[in-house]
């Protein structure tokens, strides 16, 4: 199987019956193939078929799952967009990506209407084709059944650390490993019901949730939401058997829900789910991983049940594991993780930057990760953290230097340096230093009230300096240490 097409249509053919979309709407995958088949023929006919790149810019629904199988059908290079991202950073990703057309959904266009692209309301062409009634269309023509593995199919981009978020290019054949790789990991199969409720442009539900299901030929469903609150009762009522998650949720769920509300589940194994957890739910598998967008989706994986030892100081969900048969890896002498193609195509083909993609790989093939690792007494790799610096809230990567150009409009802050404090609950909280001591919080927050509420720092923290390097950078990891005048929650 060379490409991803060839997945769907297969998948559709052998198990007509299985489930696809969200909790929200969802049908079955035979007929989501057909729905799709017939937005990917509108697309080819707009010459936006095969080996042309787009952007989706949505949120995640039913819609924009079949939108994905869409552009897969049509051998579109779909690149997919974060909606809660502003304007500003949006059309600085878009300028890097320079797709030759965008596409909306349950988003406005704001002012990225006024690009010069050709751009699609998806809502509107949902809309008009249901109530159309025409139903689906043949898979007679499409352009994506006959696109070679290495051709890109997707673009997802990274978070961002302290720049902006940057778009990684991922073949065919990257997917479809990561794919057989999560299916074998998880010993997914038909009579699975597979639940990813994590938004879509992460690799995480797309890669792990979506993919590995067709490729298993599991049901797959996904939501707009995640909600704490109903987890346990959607997973006893839709008689979900698989969790595709990540620590963030996870956490979330330890913390807000109860084993009195897990009873009666039908969950067999958890990805995102360390020991620990598995024993206070009642799940007989959690797997563990190590992997990014750029590190082939998943590189390394570890399966835990209740009551298995902490297998690393660091803490048992850093405990990486093994590592797959099509990646090699090592860990350099200063201590950072790298990973390269073994077989070919089981990592990424690099970042999009001006509208093409440039490889960062080193003159060996080695990818250098940016994260910090060590081999344990087993052979096996364990995560310990990220070597640049970076804030993380419930999964989302905080774009540092975006957040510090929207507060410089604030005159009373004087010197000041975006960072972060630990949370139990969300990963990292942001917040913000300053060595002012006349802050004024109302113009703080309206200066971060139109970012998405990941991005806002949630304390103005006083200190007496920002420690700097010789040539005025803020070294922020020495922030925390600092003696703390005054905090001010915002």
């Amino acid at each position: 199987m060379s490409n991803l097409a060839t997945l769907i249509t297969s998948a559709a053919k052998s198990h007509p019956q299985n489930a696809f979309g969200t909790l929200e709407s969802s049908q079955p995958l035979g007929d989501a193939v057909g729905h799709a088949a017939r937005l990917a023929l509108h697309l080819q006919g707009m010459g936006l078929g095969r080996g042309t790149r787009w952007a989706l810019v949505g949120r995640t629904g039913n819609d924009y799952m079949l939108t994905w199988l869409a552009a897969q059908l049509a051998g579109v290079e779909l690149a997919l967009v974060n909606p809660e991202y502003p304007d500003e950073l949006m059309g600085a990703m878009l300028d890097d990506l320079q797709p030759a057309a965008i596409a909306w959904l349950d988003r406005p266009a704001g002012e990225l209407a006024q690009r010069a692209v050709p751009q699609l309301d998806l809502r509107a062409w949902w809309d008009a084709h249901r109530a159309s009634g025409t139903g689906g269309a043949s898979l007679e023509g499409l352009q994506g059944l006959a696109c070679d593995g290495g051709e890109i199919a997707s673009y997802i981009h990274t978070s961002g650390t302290t720049g902006r978020p940057k778009f990684c290019a991922l073949s065919h054949e990257y997917l479809l490993r990561l794919g057989r790789f999560i299916a074998d990991t998880l010993m997914l199969g038909s009579g699975d019901r597979v639940f990813a409720p994590l938004p879509m442009f992460h690799i995480n539900p797309l890669g792990y949730g979506l993919i590995g299901s067709l490729t298993a030929r599991a049901s797959i469903l996904g939501t707009d939401k995640f909600s704490a609150s109903k987890f346990w009762p959607t997973v006893k009522e839709r008689n979900i058997s698989v969790l595709i998650s990540h620590t963030a949720p996870s956490i979330i769920l330890a913390t807000s829900t109860t084993p009195d509300d897990a009873k009666g589940h039908g969950l067999r194994a958890a990805f995102g789910m360390e020991a620990t957890l598995c024993g206070l739910f009642g799940i007989p598998v959690g797997v563990g991983g190590y992997g990014s967008t750029e590190s082939a989706g998943l590189s390394h994986a570890w399966n835990f049940r209740a009551g298995d030892k902490q297998m690393a100081k660091e803490g048992i969900s850093n405990y990486a594991g093994r590592a797959r048969y099509d990646v090699g890896w090592t860990v350099s002498g200063d201590g950072e993780i790298l990973t390269r193609d073994k077989l070919g195509r089981a990592i990424f083909s690099g970042y999009v930057r001006d509208g093409k993609v440039v490889s960062p790989l080193d003159p060996d093939g080695w990818f250098h990760t940016g994260d910090k690792g060590r081999i344990d007494e087993y052979g096996n790799l364990v995560f310990i953290e990220r070597m640049n610096e970076a804030i993380r809230v419930k999964g989302e990567y905080v774009p540092i230097e975006f957040v510090e150009t929207a507060l410089t409009q604030c005159a009373s802050l004087g010197n000041f340096a975006l960072w972060r404090v630990d949370s139990a609950t969300t990963g990292h909280e942001v917040v913000v230093y300053t060595e002012s001591d006349a802050v004024n919080l109302d113009e703080v927050r309206a200066a971060v009230a139109p970012l998405p509420r990941f991005m806002q720092p949630l304390q103005v923290i006083r200190v007496a300096a920002l420690p700097r390097t010789g040539v005025g950078k803020v070294q922020r990891g020495q922030l925390n240490a600092l003696v703390t005048l005054s905090s001010q929650a915002l």
